[in-house]
């Protein structure tokens, strides 16, 4: 336990090193993740024009926009591409040699990350809350204990996703495609271009239901005050458990694929 503790602290080390090292890239990776303040100036002035939509008025789409942008970046992951890069050109055979965990590594990388990428993210939120003119953003005591646990599974169920995505890479050329195809639902059915509360009827609840609002919707409105302790607690169980899917997923990709890796590049 201790020499595994010494090398997730230094592969923790070497992850701000490089956060640091290249902010600038990482400033532009932030900058693509700008929809939900798109979004925000969508909804908010049809709010403004129209009436409120449902339970939201234009300060309550500002509070949503802006809590979606800043828990994207304490969530979102990018190891899909360095992992089914690795296997596909045989990167990971360097990985596979050292006394760690290959996914430990990858994981140290990404959570590194965050401080430096919330830094870099959180001027721009709160320019976006004076342009807007404010916001309505309520909050119990409840919620602000059941929103570090949000954040942390929101971060593990796109983490082991995406990992468990690349790991398709041991079976096939290009495993990104099929994340293409996940990003692509998880844009339209996470609340991410509107609060899956205010999609028609029974799709709303699937919508709901699924890993794609439990990775953003359910943190977001966790964070901004929309959920009574009922629905939090409900949406925590549900996002905990995609999350153990998930990893349980990983696992058995990750066991199965190691024993046919052969790198292209290798």
């Amino acid at each position: 336990m201790r020499r595994w503790l010494a090398a997730s602290a230094a592969l923790w080390r070497l992850g701000i090193a490089e956060a640091v090292a290249y902010r600038t890239s990482m400033l532009v990776w932030i900058l693509t993740t700008t929809f939900p303040l798109v979004s925000l100036a969508l909804w908010s002035e049809i709010a403004r024009s129209g009436g409120p939509i449902g339970a939201y008025g234009a300060p309550e789409f500002v509070a949503y926009f802006v809590g979606a942008f800043l828990v994207r970046q304490l969530t979102a992951s990018w190891v899909v591409w360095d992992l089914e890069r690795q296997i596909r050109l045989g990167d990971l055979n360097v990985l596979l040699m050292r006394p760690i965990h290959p996914l430990l590594h990858h994981l140290m990388q990404n959570l590194a990350a965050l401080p430096v990428r919330l830094v870099l993210a959180a001027p721009l939120a709160i320019a976006v809350l004076i342009a807007a003119g404010g916001a309505t953003w309520t909050q119990d005591a409840g919620a602000l204990v059941v929103l570090p646990l949000a954040l942390i599974g929101g971060w593990l169920l796109n983490f082991a996703v995406q990992a468990s995505i690349a790991c398709l890479a041991f079976w096939v050329t290009r495993s990104s495609a099929v994340y293409e195809i996940w990003a692509g639902l998880f844009m339209v059915l996470s609340g991410y271009v509107l609060p899956t509360s205010l999609l028609p009827g029974e799709v709303a609840t699937i919508a709901r239901a699924l890993p794609f609002h439990a990775a953003l919707g359910f943190p977001t409105e966790l964070a901004v005050g929309r959920l009574t302790s009922v629905e939090a607690a409900t949406g925590l169980a549900i996002q905990w458990g995609w999350a153990a899917a998930a990893w349980l997923g990983l696992v058995w990709a990750w066991r199965r694929g190691v024993r046919v890796y052969g790198a292209y590049g290798a």
